[in-house]
């Protein structure tokens, strides 16, 4: 069964090349230029989803309607299934207040622009 991940990014650029690297991992891949999950698209307080809907989840920080970490806030707030450490904001501009949240909260920080070395390295270390 093929692995599953989340790419968010509202850069177009930034998503393209995540999307493509995930795919020549092997990946399927779903993209979105807004943060999304089954919560926000089927207007629900809980997740519906049994188990993880995504193997893991990339997001960029910093969006027009929310950020990454506010995503990821949202998620956890309401039962996501997807495992903290499953998640990563990818952003070239982070505070240290939204570092250390995330941190505590188990997610993984990528600065941009981050080495795809970097991120084999933590694909590797969650799912293998």
């Amino acid at each position: 069964m093929k692995r599953k991940a989340l790419v968010i990014d509202d850069d177009v650029f930034c998503l393209d090349i995540a999307v493509e690297y995930l795919l020549d991992k092997n990946f399927e891949v779903t993209s979105s230029l807004k943060p999304t999950c089954p919560m926000i698209e089927q207007k629900t307080d809980t997740c519906p989803m049994q188990v993880p809907d995504y193997d893991i989840v990339l997001s960029d920080n910093h969006m027009p309607e929310m950020t990454g970490l506010e995503l990821f806030e949202f998620q956890r707030e309401r039962g996501c299934k997807v495992p903290p450490n499953h998640k990563a904001l990818i952003s070239g501009d982070i505070s240290e207040k939204e570092h250390r949240i995330a941190k505590e909260r188990g997610y993984k920080v990528f600065h941009k622009p981050t080495s795809l070395d970097l991120l084999d390295n933590w694909i590797d270390e969650i799912l293998d």
